[in-house]
């Protein structure tokens, strides 16, 4: 920008002042290689930030196996070749121990792998382990001298105790959800297995699903004696929460669950925000086998014992029939590489009054004649209809309470 500068007269005086005659604009242009540095810049900000979101709701539906090679003397094995295999899907992933004889796997889905382990002048370590959603599962391996055509095997399970987590958690796995009798095909019902859970105590809590006017089976379960409303659920790693009463949104079919698990303390970060419970549900894909299930369960009150408050004489039995049908199937569409898995429940229900409150209405004559009719009609009641009630005053009652003292 150019500026001219010119002496004028002002109007009260000798004074001059300056005045811009001219202004040259000169547009001055950014160099291409400093945009494109602060474009890099920008775009990798937003890939990191991108990244650790994903990376942190995924620790909730993945797991982690991490483990220290050594060998017989205690002394790290490092540059070893470690294999890490999905029994389901044979992924296969593979690293190598660091410098101090450590390997970690992570972002694994929940499910059966098999560790192998090999290392110039070891024997080949192999071993199973069972991850669930959540876990940090630690496989640490001992390496004998030998050849690696020779195979150690461990077989032993892993520990209960976690040493790499201290979030208190308990997980219902997919054999026992397959497993365990449910009478009411309720996830709910995976829930209070767990310590610490229980059905919620109150019947008339907007999520207990006891209301007249809500037909969908209870959500309403308490963890660490809270309330049913303060509790997380979430499926898949996705939130999973009814914002307007509290309760689980989505409740997928047992046979469509893999695992249920739930964390009562102690929660990380990216997951505790309620007092209750952290519900954690992860469902079923399919694997390199064909899978799937067909069921029907029914109830008939045909088969069910007479409601002791519903006399046979006078009523009917209270009709009742209940369907709850469904089936899932799984499998491979490209072997090792694609898959499927679809599930399907369908719930029918016909129900009638179980617990009938039963009174006698009085009839036309009887409304006639007052309470005359009503001793007329049943004797029995001779001497309490039509009786007037006494008034009684409260100086009769402090001197009754007086002659008694």
């Amino acid at each position: 920008m150019n500026f001219t500068r010119v002496t004028t007269p002002h109007e009260h005086g000798d004074e001059t002042f300056r005045r811009i005659t001219r202004i040259d604009t000169q547009i001055s242009t950014v160099s291409v290689c400093g945009a494109s540095k602060r474009l890099l810049q920008v775009s990798a900000l937003l890939g990191a930030i991108l990244f650790f979101t994903v990376a942190m709701n995924a620790q909730l539906t993945t797991a982690d196996v991490v483990g220290t090679v050594t060998d017989t003397t205690g002394a790290v094995v490092p540059n070893a070749n470690v294999t890490l295999t999905n029994q389901r899907t044979n992924e296969t992933r593979n690293t190598q121990s660091n410098g101090g004889g450590q390997y970690a796997f992570t972002l694994l889905l929940p499910g059966s792998y098999s560790v192998r382990i090999e290392a110039q002048g070891f024997t080949t370590f192999t071993s199973s382990v069972n991850v669930s959603a959540g876990d940090r599962t630690r496989v640490d391996a001992s390496m004998h001298v030998g050849q690696s055509s020779e195979t150690v095997e461990v077989t032993s399970p892993s520990p209960l105790l976690q040493t790499e987590t201290s979030t208190v958690a308990n997980t219902v796995p997919e054999q026992h959800v397959e497993s365990l009798p449910l009478n009411t095909r309720n996830l709910t019902t995976l829930v209070t297995f767990v310590p610490g859970a229980n059905e919620g105590s109150s019947v008339d809590s907007l999520s207990s699903g006891q209301r007249p006017d809500d037909r969908r089976q209870t959500s309403s379960f308490s963890v660490n004696g809270q309330d049913v409303e303060l509790n997380n659920a979430q499926i898949d790693g996705t939130d999973n929460n009814e914002r307007i009463i509290g309760t689980i949104g989505v409740k997928p079919s047992i046979d469509a669950i893999q695992e249920v698990t739930v964390e009562t303390n102690n929660y990380t970060a990216e997951s505790g925000r309620t007092p209750g419970g952290l519900v954690s549900v992860i469902t079923k894909s399919g694997s390199n086998r064909f899978h799937g299930s067909l069921y029907e369960y029914f109830q008939n009150n045909a088969f069910n014992a007479r409601n002791p408050f519903n006399p046979s004489p006078q009523f009917p039995q209270s009709e009742f029939r209940q369907n709850d049908f469904g089936g899932s199937v799984g499998g491979p569409i490209i072997k090792d590489r694609t898959f499927f898995f679809f599930a399907y429940e369908g719930f029918r229900q016909v129900a009638g009054v179980q617990n009938p409150i039963t009174s006698t209405v009085p009839t036309a004559a009887e409304q006639a004649l007052g309470p005359a009719g009503i001793v007329a009609a049943d004797p029995a009641t001779a001497g309490h209809c039509g009786q007037p009630v006494q008034a009684v005053s409260v100086a009769q009652l402090w001197g009754a309470r007086t002659r008694n003292e």
